[in-house]
């Protein structure tokens, strides 16, 4: 996520539907009755079109099982409910460019999308070209509370709206919900507009406690593959596997929970873009020495049962112009007060990723660095001492393996007595349990080998 703009991108639903075997059911077409308004109330609205599904659904219908393809913005509008049956695929016909910006899948406040898989019939959101940034990606729009950047508060008071498509998210409901997503796999989204405009495999706005988000595969996105807006929503059984930019993004005072996550960047993924990491958490916008300091109310996301890999940890960023080279900037980034708890992780850095140009660990706002009180890390780690490595800046007061932070200094620096927990050689951690992903049939044994 580029925080130059801490707005993100709200697009759009799109779907298509062809019988691909015998046990699935092929919706019908619109029956051509009607005038067309670009609204979508049910499944012989002329608006319906298996093959070029786009609009806005303003009524509660259930999509039977069966393909369906997307090609422009679909978008549940406040008091709809679009359902989603199992074993249903949805492909986006875009390969990248200008059409990939037009076509996503977008949930309005008060808006749900049902999306229940199970292991043997997930849903799945892909593309034809099955390549990163070939859509936009599945974005959330709910009314749990945001921090306000200006002030540190978290009274509901404070909303957004989305960089794309200009949605509202944000309230004062942390019980809220936009539906439930279970056994999803969504894939190759996260197209730019330009440096500051992109989605994300799935972008979770402002979302509460009552959406569920259980089960889920994201891959291959050209920006990040997931990130919280703010909020109070718990994600649980999470497979991350290939970023262009972040994995795992946040930032406007997350303060959820996420059980069971793996993260993998594969040695063949060289897409990149500058300032990439396999997770970035921000507290809020507003840097810890700003006047006044911003401290309260910040992103304190709890991960317990964390796996990440990386195999590969430089390439090109092949959405920019003349697709310059880069390696990641951190590991794991925490910015502006942001707070972490992470229990029972296990990283491996393996011997043939590049160095991270920060380290494995970067604490720091717009000043330098800089961390919040009571941060929480757990981890048995795997890899190399990054300080003193070829292309990697960290502080003399580095620990091992090299998280770059001060050891002493004034306001914002800071020192390891801020840490609650700081451990990374804890030998008895076993990470996420790789189990619970075999409905996905990712090769881990080959694609994330020792994790």
């Amino acid at each position: 996520m580029k925080k130059i703009l801490m707005l993100a991108a709200v697009a759009a639903v799109f779907a298509s539907c062809v019988k691909n075997d015998s046990s699935t059911t092929t919706p019908p077409p619109s029956d051509g009755n009607g005038t067309k308004d670009g609204f979508i109330s049910s499944m012989t609205d002329p608006d319906f079109d298996a093959n070029n599904l786009q609009g806005k659904v303003n009524g509660n219908f259930t999509l039977p099982a069966g393909n369906y393809k997307l090609t422009g913005r679909l978008i549940v509008v406040d008091g709809s409910t679009l359902t989603v049956s199992p074993g249903t695929t949805f492909t986006a016909t875009a390969s990248g460019g200008a059409a990939a910006t037009s076509i996503s899948v977008e949930v309005m406040q008060g808006g749900k999308l049902k999306a229940v898989g199970t292991a043997d019939k997930p849903i799945r959101f892909i593309s034809a070209n099955k390549k990163p940034g070939d859509w936009m990606g599945v974005f959330l729009c709910g009314k749990a509370t945001l921090v306000n950047a200006a002030t540190g508060t978290r009274d509901g008071s404070y909303t957004q709206t989305t960089e794309i498509g200009d949605a509202l998210y944000g309230g004062k409901d942390d019980a809220d919900g936009s539906g439930d997503l279970e056994y999803v796999e969504i894939g190759y989204a996260g197209a730019r507009i330009n440096a500051t405009k992109e989605g994300n495999n799935l972008s979770l706005y402002a979302q509460g406690t009552g959406t569920i988000l259980k089960n889920l595969w994201l891959h291959d996105g050209s920006d990040d593959n997931i990130e919280f807006f703010g909020g109070t929503v718990n994600v649980e059984n999470i497979l991350v596997v290939n970023s262009a930019d972040d994995t795992f993004d946040w930032c406007l005072g997350w303060k959820g929970t996420a059980k069971n996550v793996i993260e993998v960047r594969e040695a063949g993924f060289t897409d990149i873009t500058n300032g990439s990491g396999m997770m970035e958490g921000d507290g809020g916008f507003s840097d810890l020495a700003s006047t006044p300091a911003i401290t309260d109310n910040l992103s304190n996301p709890t991960f317990t049962n964390l796996s990440v890999g990386v195999y590969n940890a430089n390439g090109n960023d092949a959405g920019t112009s003349g697709n310059p080279a880069y390696a990641l900037r951190a590991g794991f980034t925490y910015r502006t007060g942001c707070k972490i708890t992470i229990n029972n992780a296990k990283v491996l850095w393996a011997a043939t990723a590049a160095n991270p140009t920060n380290g494995l660990i970067k604490f720091n706002d717009g000043t330098g660095p800089a961390i919040a009180k009571d941060v929480k890390i757990d981890m048995n780690y795997t890899g190399p001492n990054f300080i003193g490595a070829t292309g990697v800046t960290t502080s003399a007061g580095s620990p091992v393996p090299g998280a770059n932070y001060n050891a002493t200094g004034t306001y914002p620096a800071y020192t390891f007595a801020d840490f609650t927990k700081l451990v990374f050689n804890n030998t008895a951690n076993t990470g996420a349990d790789k189990t619970a992903f075999a409905w996905t049939s990712y090769d881990f044994a080959t694609k994330a080998p020792g994790l």
